[in-house]
């Protein structure tokens, strides 16, 4: 018995799975003005979506392609001046773009605006990914520097 559990935990220790997180950081300048789908009642209204297609790089200087679908969730919040959108975003990595992480959240957006307001640092979850990402899960945490331009720096398990 005790040599079966010693081979086990050789087996375990050994097999190659990983458990150590994974830093991968983005970068990008300002972000387009977006697509503005008004869904929901006449003018800025819960279900309004705002959609981008936009260029980054990591941190090493390779491309990547960003897509992001914003929804306004409500137009009330318990931050004076601020209404909640759900956001899923896909970071695309290498020359076929056949490397993904997938993220999705919620966040406070100034009524008044399509982003972020500057200074301001917000986490998602990454909820899964493709290629060399495949199974990707961890947080992203995204934030706009007052000289408008973004960081992402996912943490990955």
């Amino acid at each position: 018995m005790k040599r079966l559990l010693l081979l086990l935990t050789a087996i375990f220790t050994f097999s190659g799975v990983a458990v150590a997180q994974q830093t991968l950081t983005v970068t990008h300048g300002a972000v387009p003005v977006p697509t503005y789908l008004d869904l929901g009642e006449p003018g800025d209204s819960a279900g309004d979506q705002r959609i981008w297609q936009f260029d980054g790089q990591t941190a090493d200087k390779k491309s990547v392609m960003t897509d992001w679908i914003m929804t306004t969730t409500s137009r009330t919040s318990s931050i004076k001046g601020l209404e909640s959108r759900v956001t899923l975003g896909v970071f695309s990595f290498g020359k076929d773009k056949k490397d993904t992480i997938l993220i999705q959240g919620l966040g406070f957006y100034p009524t008044t605006g399509s982003t972020l307001k500057s200074d301001a640092v917000l986490e998602r979850a990454v909820i899964g990914g493709t290629g060399q990402y495949a199974g990707a899960v961890g947080v992203v945490t995204s934030t706009h520097f007052d000289d408008d331009t973004w960081q992402h720096v996912f943490t990955l398990n």
